[in-house]
């Protein structure tokens, strides 16, 4: 930093990089001993002298921001006996720990030259020549994304051959030996192509270890920092959705679990805490876990705010009242902040977990510490998956989602509610083709699915096998899809869906049985608009429908029209979102009986159709829509606005009528 700095011309940069280093020179030989005092100055000018780069590349330098951070490094040091002695310093940090004395020729220096020898067989070889080019390569990552989805599809492909191998040559693709390598070759190259982007979890641990350091100096806390594990490697991806979590657990162990010096020494522990950073790995798992030797979690000052939030934690265990502190809605900090402090804010981490197939939990030992371990997969690629058939159609749920598949018989649905008893406790029953808008099935295998403080049980045609699934994101508006997390391409070339659970759990608990529905009062005259969205592609279905709830309506789904209709007769809908080209009935036809139905004729009619030719435009019209939009010129706010206009109409047909009015004046125009 500090040649470089003054190689481009930036000599306050510079100076301050050269005083920094001439105090950690003095601390390596001995002359000086560290302080907290001494490496609080030092971490602040570190962090100005990022402002100062940051502030001259704006071209905003300003002299006085130098003159502060070099008024925050001594002038001079206390001599090593007068010094401090390290143990008894209030707070440990890797800087603040004495090193070994370092004699002043342990600095770098150019190695002697060899002496000149009698004869041949000790003349010195000649000296390497020196590496001119850097043994590493950064590239982007965005590069790097577009390999693995390349070798996704090479993958993809050659499933795809060896299935043409049996039903076109009749040969098992196994005992053909091009073949075995082909596979070979590929399976390496996706494992190497994986490896690119795994990164170690220690690239966290600075971080860490300044917001331990930082957290402790601001309480007036002795704190110790450990890490342990820090080469197991993580999916880059993965390790950039943990900063956050981690970083609000290390603060909170500081913060809140850990005790001032004066309560530690009173409870019989050392003055000064530990918290401590671990990680493993487990099979395809990266275990995560920061502890400390603080207070432990009050888990009765857990269950006492939950009550007052409204849950019900008479039949709760002691794990599953811990679990609460992950709950959103639940306010502990005036209880948990006096003692423990648990609890606040903890609902983001484990959604961020949970963003990234993960799971969190809270290991309690009252009095004596507490730790928070944080399981996610080693790469969000390839995810163990239960392949499941929905309405005919092969979906992939996470394995780790997955508590057991249970036996229709076992299952009760209490009278009147949407609930089943499992293992003697209720849990939501849903039916998973009705969420996803599919034909519901009569009958089928249950899976319960989710955590052990938020399950659902939810009913599939069948179950089909287990195996990995190589999952590729999704891009563009397919991101807004909230039952869907990702997608894979199959051997015979089709598209396989990864489900969301937390989202399909949330969508279930949501859908509220008929006779259970409560009629709205005179303080709330506002109804909640409702849309029937009619496509045969889930896709498409689920992004109308993450689209319009965002926007305040409430939705349902069908497959065709013919479901449709039958949804309309039972429970009309304010609008209704179709597509025209679908199995069983089509948007035209679906219109038109609309149209024809005396009870569902001033329902207004949205067509979005990839068709943008003119006839289906006019025929659309013709069968009754009211309006018209095409997919390739779809986004947001044409829907919403679309929508928006509709529903303000209801009740008259002008508008159909004026659209109808207008094309026949079109038609005869010359």
């Amino acid at each position: 930093m500090k040649g470089t700095a003054g190689m481009v011309g930036m000599m306050r940069v510079s100076r301050l990089a050269h005083r920094l280093e001439d105090l950690l020179v003095e601390l390596r030989s001995g002359t000086i001993r560290t302080t907290p005092e001494l490496t609080d100055a030092m971490l602040l000018v570190v962090d100005g002298m990022g402002r100062l780069i940051a502030s001259a590349s704006a071209g905003t330098q300003d002299a006085s921001d130098e003159a502060a951070l070099e008024r925050l490094l001594p002038s001079s040091h206390p001599h090593p006996e007068t010094a401090a002695p390290a143990e008894v310093l209030p707070t440990s940090v890797a800087l603040e720990q004495p090193h070994e004395p370092v004699p002043a020729t342990a600095s770098p220096v150019d190695p002697p030259a060899a002496a000149p020898g009698p004869g041949p067989a000790t003349v010195a070889a000649p000296a390497a020549p020196p590496r001119v080019i850097s043994p590493t390569l950064e590239v982007p990552m965005a590069r790097i994304d577009e390999l693995n989805r390349l070798v996704g599809e090479a993958t993809a492909a050659q499933l795809r051959m060896g299935g043409a191998f049996g039903s076109q040559l009749h040969l098992d693709p196994e005992t053909v030996s091009e073949y075995r390598d082909l596979t070979k070759v590929i399976n390496q190259l996706q494992e190497a192509t994986e490896r690119t982007r795994m990164v170690p979890v220690g690239t966290l641990e600075p971080m860490l270890h300044r917001t331990v350091r930082d957290t402790a100096r601001a309480a007036g806390k002795d704190v110790r920092w450990e890490a342990v594990g820090q080469e197991i490697e993580v999916d880059r991806g993965v390790l950039e959705e943990l900063v956050s979590p981690l970083t609000h657990i290390v603060r909170n162990s500081v913060g809140h679990g850990v005790e001032l010096p004066a309560q530690r020494l009173a409870a019989g522990k050392p003055a000064q805490a530990v918290v401590r950073f671990h990680a493993s790995q487990v099979g395809s798992k990266v275990v995560i876990e920061i502890s400390d030797d603080g207070a432990g979690i009050d888990v009765e000052a857990v269950r006492a705010a939950a009550a007052k939030a409204g849950v019900d934690v008479s039949h709760l265990s002691e794990a599953e009242s811990l679990h609460l502190i992950f709950g959103a809605g639940i306010s502990t900090a005036k209880v948990l902040t006096e003692e423990s402090g648990r609890g606040v804010g903890l609902d983001v981490v484990a959604n961020a977990v949970a963003a990234i197939h993960g799971t969190v939990e809270a290991v309690n030992h009252p009095g004596v510490g507490a730790a928070f371990r944080i399981v996610v997969p080693i790469t969000l690629t390839v995810i163990p998956c239960l392949i499941v058939s929905i309405a005919g159609q092969p979906f992939a749920v996470p394995l780790f989602r997955v508590s057991r598949v249970v036996d229709e018989q076992t299952v009760e649905v209490v009278s009147g509610r949407k609930r089943a008893v499992i293992d003697g406790r209720a849990v939501t029953v849903s039916d998973m083709a009705s969420l996803l808008g599919l034909p519901p099935a009569a009958s089928g295998t249950w899976l319960l699915l989710g955590t052990a403080a938020d399950q659902g049980a939810f009913q599939v045609d069948s179950v089909l096998s287990k195996r990995d699934v190589v999952v590729r994101g999704l891009t563009g508006r397919l991101r807004d899809l909230e039952a869907v997390t990702g997608a894979a391409v199959e051997p015979n070339g089709s598209i396989l869906l990864v489900l969301d659970i937390t989202s399909l759990i949330a969508r279930s608990k949501a859908a509220i049985a008929p006779s259970n529905r409560v009629a709205l009062t005179a303080s709330k005259p506002a109804r909640q608009m409702s849309i029937l969205v009619v496509d045969d592609a889930l896709m498409i279905r689920e992004l109308q429908r993450s689209m319009l709830e965002r926007a305040g309506y409430s939705v349902r789904t069908a497959s065709d029209g013919v479901v449709a209709l039958e949804m309309l007769t039972h429970d009309p809908a304010d609008l209704v979102v179709t597509d025209l080209e679908m199995p069983n009935m089509d948007g035209f036809v679906l219109t038109r009986s609309i149209r024809a139905n005396p009870h569902l004729a001033n329902i207004p009619v949205l067509i979005v159709s990839s068709h943008a030719s003119q006839e289906d435009h006019l025929g659309g019209l013709d069968a009754g829509a009211d309006a018209f939009i095409v997919k390739a010129s779809f986004d947001e706010a044409g829907l919403l606005s679309a929508v928006s206009g509709l529903l303000a109409g209801t009740g008259s047909a002008s508008p159909r009528r004026a659209k109808v009015e207008a094309r026949a004046l079109q038609a005869v125009r010359p």
